[in-house]
């Protein structure tokens, strides 16, 4: 397996501000689960997964996870903060639209000024359907099992084919829609999660996790959630798919594998690089030595119809994010590495520098790792990350939201 190109860091010039709090939680844990969940389950829960991008009237919010890590809380409705200083101080706030639901949403701009966002809701439990004959099997140490949506009952084809979205347009406001989504040889995948003592078999749906890329009078999409079969045959392991629409978000077609390896493939990203290339960074979990641990890359020069062959790069990390700036520098900030950190590309994703470290937890327990950045003019951007080692006021650590204000020009 090739691995992409690393130069030194020196090919960038890069100042990172202080952070900025946006919201810390209590020292304790003091909201309770429907369900007898673990001790741990309840810990990683909270404040994690910040998202952080634009509003049709220049403001910026910032919302994060307080759901469970399980699919029957990804419907809970993320706390909301709205920023109109640039990201300098932060207030709650509320949603737009009551439509917006789920743990972490993100909404984007695209084609004639609207903006677009798929949310998430909660997951379903399927143990209560009489399930057609399973097909497959991924990621053992957990047992998603996996079967034919065409195969299962109405109940469970319905549910997964209604898709709201939520859309602003200039002049009509917020509005929900139905979007049109590509479930020709769709399968579903289902769950039990034993370890956090959640009863019952679970499954999801699409939602947008990242923001959506704007093309040549098209849209882009990576997507996990919705897995499918390849000519026929069930793929051996979890693949993500590159989802595109031509008017403008209101149906979306699969166009084509990402890329297709013998581990699991998740929490893909994609960004549009200067010269019209797709990159697309995967998160994998697999370990040696099936393949290095570590995330994967791909880059696309037809819009997404063909990819070259996959790269590992820069090691292990937890939902890559990809950012272009105007500058012709290309960010992507991963976690748990151990740690967060923020790697450039002066090349369109080609080649990446050494990582620079936005908080280092070598021999400390991990935060969540999850980031989110957004781009506040042609060579800076605010990146939103999770500290668990950021002490409250009285001295003890605390789960910390915060954001940092990043410049960066190529040296």
């Amino acid at each position: 397996m090739n691995a992409a190109k690393i130069i030194h860091a020196g090919a960038v010039k890069v100042t990172m501000e202080e952070p900025v709090v946006v919201d810390q939680a209590p020292s304790k844990p003091v909201e309770p689960s429907p369900y007898a969940i673990t001790e741990q389950a309840a810990v990683w829960g909270r404040y994690r997964m910040p998202k952080i991008y634009r509003m049709p009237g220049g403001s910026i919010l910032l919302n994060f996870s307080m759901s469970i890590d399980h699919f029957y809380d990804h419907g809970r409705t993320a706390p909301v903060f709205e920023s109109k200083d640039g990201g300098l101080t932060w207030e709650k706030t509320k949603w737009p639209h009551p439509a917006i639901t789920g743990q972490h949403p993100v909404i984007s701009p695209i084609g004639g000024g609207d903006f677009y966002c798929i949310a998430q809701r909660a997951g379903i439990r399927v143990d209560g359907y009489e399930m057609p004959v399973q097909v497959g099997t991924y990621m053992d140490s957990m047992g998603f099992k996996i079967y034919r949506l065409s195969e299962c009952p109405d109940g469970l084809i319905n549910w997964f084919r209604d898709i709201d979205a939520v859309r602003w347009s200039p002049g009509a406001g917020w509005t929900v829609e139905k979007a049109e989504w590509d479930h020709e040889g769709q399968l579903i995948f289902t769950y039990n999660d034993k370890p956090q003592n959640i009863p019952g078999d679970w499954s999801q749906k699409v939602f947008t996790e990242h923001p959506v890329v704007c093309g040549d009078n098209e849209l882009y999409i990576a997507d996990y959630w919705t897995i499918y079969e390849n000519g026929g045959k069930v793929p051996p392991n979890w693949e993500c798919s590159l989802m595109a629409s031509r008017d403008n978000a209101r149906s979306w077609k699969r166009r084509s594998v990402v890329m297709s390896l013998p581990i699991a493939t998740a929490e893909p990203v994609i960004e549009m690089n200067h010269a019209g290339e797709l990159v697309c960074v995967v998160r994998t979990e697999q370990k040696e030595p099936v393949l290095p641990r570590s995330m994967y890359m791909a880059i696309s020069k037809d819009k997404g119809y063909t990819w070259d062959e996959p790269r590992t790069v820069l090691g292990y990390g937890v939902l890559p994010r990809l950012l272009q700036l105007e500058n012709g520098v290309m960010a992507l900030s991963y976690g748990r590495a151990p740690g967060t950190w923020i790697s450039f590309s002066v090349d369109g994703g080609h080649s990446w520098t050494e990582p620079y470290v936005v908080i280092d937890e070598e021999g400390k327990a991990s935060s969540c790792g999850y980031t989110s950045m957004l781009a506040i003019g042609p060579e800076a951007f605010m990146i939103a990350y999770g500290d668990i080692h950021v002490k409250n006021a009285d001295g003890e650590e605390c789960k910390t939201i915060l954001v940092r204000k990043v410049t960066v020009n190529p040296a």
